[in-house]
């Protein structure tokens, strides 16, 4: 896929940082968690925008596009990226995994149904938008089964790694905690010692017939957008604001809409 380069040429401002660039000794301490409250102006900026109504991007070709939430995060609040999709061209899926706040190979499993059911559906391959940890288990389904896939868009995913904010180890802590009471998982459930093969098969190269690409943001309060980069730095795109409204900023639906529309071109060109 070809790389982002100007606002000029793909209507879209878009920062390619290399994953192996040092940050400045200002930038190593994550933003404030509080700053993540401020997400909500990115949905009225949203709302604002002309890429809200569709203008000014590519019109989508009736890809199949499923969106899986983030850490303890259901489909719900990713309603709006739903509707938009939908709006510009797009036919999209909600994942079907519940709330995600437990064992990921399970709820990899039920977006693998999902996405067969979409592919029996529309006849054509999916497209998975993955916000957070969703983006993780996004990528797992897709090495688990590159034969429904065809890309994967990370939306603030930890991709090299996991250095969450404080709270959310502790979140993951008390969720585990919950999870072993209820007999729910596995003591080591969500743990680095967890028996089930999620973390060796998630770190597997994708394969060739899936793009991908991963969109962060500096000010992200919740993951070290360190993480956030994909090796290669032709995959990083950037953009402004928090990590929770990756699913409602302007900037990130219209680097979305490019880079669903430049995939697709690949596709054609291949075929």
């Amino acid at each position: 896929m070809a790389p982002i380069k100007t606002a000029q040429d793909r209507h879209a401002t878009l920062v390619h940082l290399p994953a192996t660039t040092a940050a400045p000794a200002m930038e190593t301490a994550m933003p404030p968690i509080w700053k993540e409250t401020l997400w909500p102006l990115e949905w009225l900026a949203l709302r604002l925008s002309s890429v809200y109504f569709g203008l000014g991007i590519p019109r989508g070709d009736g890809s199949p596009v499923v969106l899986v939430p983030g850490f303890m995060g259901t489909d719900a609040y990713l309603l709006e990226l739903y509707l938009w999709l939908k709006r510009t061209g797009y036919s999209p899926y909600m994942s079907g995994i519940g709330i995600n706040a437990e064992c990921p190979a399970r709820l990899t499993d039920r977006l693998v149904r999902t996405a067969e059911r979409a592919r029996a559906e529309t006849g054509r391959p999916l497209r998975i938008i993955g916000h957070s940890l969703g983006g993780i288990i996004g990528r797992r389904a897709c090495v688990q089964r590159p034969d429904l896939f065809s890309q994967l868009v990370c939306l603030g995913s930890p991709v090299q790694g996991v250095h969450p904010h404080p709270a959310i180890n502790a979140a993951v802590s008390l969720l585990r905690l919950a999870a072993r009471a209820l007999a729910f998982d596995p003591a080591d459930c969500l743990s680095g010692r967890c028996a089930c093969d999620f973390l060796s098969r998630v770190i597997e190269p994708l394969p060739a017939s899936v793009s991908r690409a991963a969109i962060y943001t500096r000010n992200d309060g919740l993951v070290d957008w360190h993480d956030s980069l994909e090796a290669d730095s032709n995959l990083n795109y950037e953009v402004g604001g928090t990590h929770i409204g990756l699913v409602y900023n302007p900037q990130a639906y219209r680097a979305v809409a490019v880079l669903l529309a430049e995939a697709a071109a690949s596709e054609r060109l291949a075929a």
